[in-house]
């Protein structure tokens, strides 16, 4: 029997970018929904991006379901389909070229939302290299459609290796921070990004406290002054006190605070893709 293992969203997420002979993304837009909305795909369009997700119902019943009825319908549908069956792919402008544009695409299989909403956690080698395997095939498929041609090549990007990470704080000791960083990568998914920030300056919260209990020092009336006494101690250097206490002036000003402009996908992306640097760096650091 193959060996089970607990992998990350990002592992079982492949990219890559293209170039398009097409200038004007409505005309890409229409192309893709002709090809892909009768087959089931709902589209929705940010900007200049577009999300499909295989909701499994003809278009015109799609839309006529309230919010709630869709998620339940999604719910039901995931528990059984295969782990490798490509469920979202996306695609977004990068860059506007002379006589095109380079668009990257992205595509989740199956197994990719059995993590994120049902909390399945551990799979076999063979199920993760089935579904990296259907979803690099459906994007090269995706993109024929709109005659691109490849100039990064369909795969997992490098990443922050999360599993590692997440098993060294669990190692030592720190569930709830690792349960606030799960809730941020889940926030994500769902698209609240100010939840997601606001859950990843909290994991940083946490970090920061078990610090300071470790050490046996008294906690102060904020965060900015408690990495101030990390540092009068001698247990981070002047820029790095500095460096933390901007991230997390910034996590609190657009995630806690809601100031500033709205924060979306990348910000909320980034600042989670910061958090789990910095956890890391604690927890190998100041282990």
């Amino acid at each position: 029997m193959s060996k089970k293992t607990t992998i990350s969203l990002e592992s079982i997420t492949v990219r890559g970018k293209y170039n398009i002979p097409q200038t004007d993304f409505n005309a890409i837009e229409k192309t893709i929904i002709d090809t892909f909305a009768p087959r089931g795909w709902l589209a929705t369009r940010i900007g200049e991006s577009l999300e499909l997700m295989d909701i499994g119902l003809p278009p015109l019943i799609a839309v006529e379901k309230s919010k709630k009825d869709l998620q339940d319908i999604w719910q039901k549908q995931i528990k059984g389909v295969r782990y490798g069956v490509p469920l979202y792919i996306s695609v977004i402008i990068v860059e506007h070229l002379n006589g095109g544009v380079l668009l990257e695409v992205e595509c989740r299989p199956a197994m990719w939302y059995k993590i994120a909403t049902l909390g399945e956690e551990k799979f076999s080698e063979n199920n993760v290299q089935e579904a990296l395997l259907e979803c690099r095939v459906f994007a090269r498929q995706f993109m024929s459609v709109l005659e691109g041609k490849e100039v990064e090549a369909i795969a997992v990007y490098p990443i922050i290796p999360r599993t590692e990470i997440k098993s060294r704080l669990l190692n030592l000791g720190l569930k709830e921070v690792v349960n606030h960083l799960d809730d941020a990568e889940k926030h994500i998914f769902q698209n609240n990004f100010v939840e997601a920030l606001t859950s990843s300056r909290t994991a940083f919260e946490k970090m920061v406290d078990w610090q300071m209990n470790k050490r046996g020092l008294e906690q102060t009336n904020n965060y900015r002054n408690n990495l101030d006494r990390l540092r009068a101690r001698g247990y981070l250097d002047p820029d790095t006190t500095q460096l933390l206490q901007s991230y997390y002036h910034c996590l609190s000003t657009i995630g806690v605070h809601e100031r500033g402009v709205p924060p979306g996908f990348y910000e909320a992306q980034m600042g989670y893709g910061i958090t789990l640097t910095v956890l890391d760096y604690f927890a190998n650091k100041l282990p």
